[in-house]
């Protein structure tokens, strides 16, 4: 008998940083490993600890830098560093890990100049305007010349497949978050008395945590036995604890900074009665599914993303209204209904198991790269 020939297929990420995408790219770097040999070039060392024996991994000389990675990655020579690696290890195709469309630029440089067939696992589709970046519109004119470079896309729900079609007329694969623990834990009634809490970067443009002053001020007029808890650090953090103090609140609001995910998890099922999320946009709303998962309940502002979701109407507030969410929150007991919060989880963990995960990595991998191009 002839050996079977592996397909070989390499990944890249030059985030300097940890987070959900890095983890998520390694895992999906994992499955493919199981059928492909795999290479994975990284700048963030945790990759080396997280990725399997089986996956050959490569230390880039450098990481994406930013503000701006769009402009200050053009310099330094990482796109001729990428090129004499990519060369050197004698890659056929590459699948880029980017936080956004401004990272992994010299990796999709450097196979571009190689002719290599390339992909994009991207978490975001939004334009930099979108998210409030600084420079967002001049940001954005030079984007645009990224995404015709790139032969293939993938992202992580229905939503961010509907804003990448604006920019992209190729096929767009979609490639649902799996969830985060293997737990479905009883619906939790809340009480008249809440804990809520705020989970996640304290960065306003994004996560909304600017809301939070005004709606535990109105609460506290009404006489509402709540307490908050913030859960997350980031740059915002001292506006924010300013802003509570200003409206006298403070008696209401700790702050925990970051947690381990186990101190979330047991949080979320022993001490908090209602998760808050504020967000204007997210790509996969983690924070959502950690808190169905517990069975703790949910209050979410109604920004565009959530409608891949259709949450009954207790369980949303109108995007940037204090006095909503505050109404919501007065009456959120009496408007529980337990089998609506049910029906909501099962609903949305359809296909999100790790075993889903893996079987639709397999199948969307053997769909791009079946005889091992898919140019």
């Amino acid at each position: 008998m002839y050996p079977i020939c592996k397909k070989s297929i390499s990944f890249y990420s030059d985030a300097p940083e940890w987070g959900g995408q890095e983890i998520l790219s390694a895992r999906i770097a994992a499955i493919v490993a199981e059928t492909s040999d795999v290479t994975f070039f990284y700048s963030c060392d945790k990759f080396a600890d997280f990725l399997p024996a089986s996956v050959k991994r490569i230390k880039l000389p450098y990481h994406a830098e930013t503000p701006f990675p769009i402009i200050r990655d053009r310099f330094k020579g990482k796109a001729k560093k990428a090129k004499e690696l990519f060369k050197k290890e004698n890659i056929q195709n590459l699948v880029l890990c980017p936080g956004n469309i401004e990272r992994c630029l010299p990796g999709l440089w450097a196979a571009n100049q190689l002719g290599l067939p390339t992909v994009s696992y991207i978490p975001l589709a939004f334009s930099q305007s979108e998210t409030h970046a600084n420079l967002g519109k001049l940001r954005d004119i030079l984007a645009k010349r990224i995404y015709s470079k790139v032969d293939h896309w993938i992202v992580n729900s229905p939503y961010q497949k509907r804003l990448m079609a604006r920019f992209v007329e190729k096929d767009i694969e979609t490639l649902l978050n799996p969830l985060v623990w293997d737990i479905s834990a009883p619906a939790k009634k809340p009480q008249s008395r809440l804990n809520i809490a705020i989970l996640g970067r304290i960065f306003f443009e994004q996560k909304g945590h600017d809301i939070l002053p005004d709606i535990a001020f109105q609460l506290k007029k009404n006489h509402a036995d709540v307490h908050f808890t913030v859960i997350g650090e980031g740059p915002h953090e001292t506006i924010l604890r300013q802003r509570i103090k200003q409206k006298g609140v403070e008696d209401l609001i700790e702050f925990t900074g970051w947690i381990p995910p186990e101190k979330i998890q047991d949080k979320l099922l022993n001490e908090i009665d209602l998760l808050l999320i504020p967000s204007h946009f997210e790509s996969g709303p983690i924070v959502l599914f950690e808190a169905l998962q517990c069975g703790c309940p949910v209050l979410v502002a109604d920004a565009d993303y959530t409608d891949d979701y259709v949450l009954p109407p207790w369980m949303l507030f109108k995007e940037g209204s204090a006095t909503d969410a505050a109404e919501k929150i007065l009456h959120y007991a009496e408007n529980w209904n337990e089998p609506q919060f049910l029906d909501l989880r099962e609903r949305l963990f359809l296909d999100r198991t790790d075993e889903d995960f893996k079987r639709n990595v397999s199948r969307i991998f053997d769909k791009l790269f079946d005889g091992g191009t898919q140019k």
